[in-house]
């Protein structure tokens, strides 16, 4: 389970360890914990719950981690580092938030390390990413032969779709500890998002063979191969690994493999058993809106409709403004009608300003996105006035904000009015720095093909038929374009 950056200065001869002690998950530790990162705890108890959490969040088992975390910041309501790390894991935003103030107003008397991890990933958390970067900059630096620390930023690197630079830490973490299954699994996924899959298989076979029985190895390998187009045998790893937990979430895998294929019913039935074995309310609520997607795949507007209006009453209900905003995002990329798609988008800006607990990170980053998709709406319909807005407010955002959601967000709104406007050699530099977003893509193919670039154009267009990953974007514009270009290829 899980393009170019901005600016990224990384020293890349570190790695990182939280804590020893007794390990209490299914697979025991073998990471050697020289040079680690100190764990400033008065409870024995707790240090070795938290080691215990920090072996499953290698393993991918987040209920599990933060169960333990949270025992061990009962027998030590001091603990800072054990704080922080519930703030990472938790998909809670009122318990994030909570953590992650506990975890600053501890710091100082935790150790010169542990404050600047804190610092990091509090600090990504609450969209300061210049002084978070700098922090973790320099606590790689401190802890040089830190193996978990190494796979903590580069996991880190790659949900940020930063994935050479996650490969080079990972990689150098691998230095240290050839046979670290948690790291396997990150190079796997970055090999993967950088189109190697050779590589991206051969870490798969290690990561298998090294944890042969725990489910994540087979989730995970799932969803590479689906993502190499390899539908059959992705179903079949994932099943093994639900016949191995059917609590860990591989379900949703095996939904979103049946939805890729076309397979929306069969996909929306996988999602509701799914839906039972949801670990958390925001796990239920995203794989609700992963089964609504199967109505646009089918081209059900009223369905399409009606599902999303109920994941973002869902989400409402739950307190969960980050995914009732995307659901009226979602509703508004597929409305055809102009007007409503407006109104989605007024309401998605709308939840998130509502009193729900939100961190400033997914506030401005699904801002940003909302953005994004107003200004591409108000081009596809030539109001360019209106997209301007929005590309105003996107780039002021950038300004204040270093995230790379927003960044990306900017240069894909940007590239969406200038081809509105015909202006395709000016829009190909701000889309090329947007090249994996579907919508992106679709127009960095037409601004190619119109200035006659055509090997470019080529190029583009085998990746966008190839993309298999389940999200709306996807939804509205691979389908169609693989059609396309199959229509395209049997014209005389």
């Amino acid at each position: 389970m899980l393009r170019r950056c901005w600016i990224f200065l990384l020293l890349l001869s570190c790695s990182f360890a939280f804590a020893d002690g007794k390990s209490k998950p299914k697979v025991p530790a073998k990471v050697n914990r020289g040079d680690q990162l100190p764990v400033t705890t008065s409870s024995p108890l707790a240090r070795t719950d938290f080691e215990a959490a920090m072996q499953n969040f290698e393993q991918y088992r987040l209920n599990e981690s933060l169960q333990f975390l949270r025992a061990a910041t009962k027998s030590d309501p001091k603990f800072a580092q054990a704080f922080i790390m519930i703030a990472k894991i938790s998909k809670d935003p009122t318990e994030q938030a909570e953590a992650r103030q506990q975890a600053t107003q501890l710091a100082a008397a935790a150790s010169p390390g542990e404050q600047l991890l804190i610092r990091w990933l509090a600090g990504v958390q609450e969209d300061n990413y210049l002084p978070a970067i700098a922090a973790m900059n320099d606590v790689l630096a401190e802890y040089p032969r830190d193996s978990r620390l190494a796979f903590l930023a580069g996991d880190w690197l790659t949900l940020q779709e930063r994935y050479q630079q996650a490969a080079v830490v990972l990689e150098h973490a691998l230095k240290i500890l050839p046979d670290y299954p948690a790291v396997l699994n990150d190079l796997g996924y970055t090999y993967a998002f950088d189109g190697d899959f050779e590589k991206a298989f051969a870490a798969m076979d290690r990561y298998v063979a090294l944890v042969p029985n725990e489910p994540n190895p087979h989730d995970s390998y799932g969803e590479i191969l689906r993502m190499d187009g390899k539908f059959e045998a992705a179903l079949e790893q994932y099943r093994i690994s639900v016949r191995m937990d059917p609590n860990f979430g591989s379900q949703v895998g095996i939904a979103d493999t049946l939805a890729l294929m076309g397979k929306e019913q069969d996909a929306r039935e996988e999602y509701e058993r799914a839906i039972v074995f949801a670990g958390s309310q925001g796990d239920k609520v995203q794989y609700e809106l992963q089964s609504a997607m199967t109505w646009i795949r089918e081209g059900n507007h009223k369905q399409a409709e009606k599902a999303l209006a109920l994941v973002a009453k869902h989400a409402h209900a739950a307190g969960l403004a980050r995914p009732e905003a995307e659901a009226y995002r979602v509703a508004a990329m597929y409305e055809p009608d102009i007007r409503l798609a407006t109104k989605d988008l007024q309401a998605g800006l709308y939840a998130l300003q509502e009193p729900h607990e939100i961190s400033v990170t997914d506030r401005n980053e699904e801002q940003a996105r909302i953005l994004r998709i107003q200004a591409t709406r108000m081009a596809e319909v030539a109001d360019i006035d209106s997209a301007s807005k929005a590309v105003s407010q996107l780039e002021a955002m950038t300004g204040k904000s270093r995230s790379q959601v927003i960044q990306l967000c900017y240069h894909g709104a940007v590239g969406a009015s200038l081809v509105a406007q015909g202006k395709y050699a000016e829009a190909i530099p701000h889309l090329q720095e947007d090249s994996t977003d579907p919508l992106s893509m679709r127009l960095l193919w037409r601004a190619y093909s119109s200035t006659g670039a055509a090997a470019d154009a080529q190029t583009v267009a085998v990746k966008l038929a190839a993309l298999n990953v389940p999200t709306a974007e996807q939804a509205l514009v691979v389908p169609q374009f693989r059609a396309s270009v199959v229509s395209q290829a049997r014209r005389p």
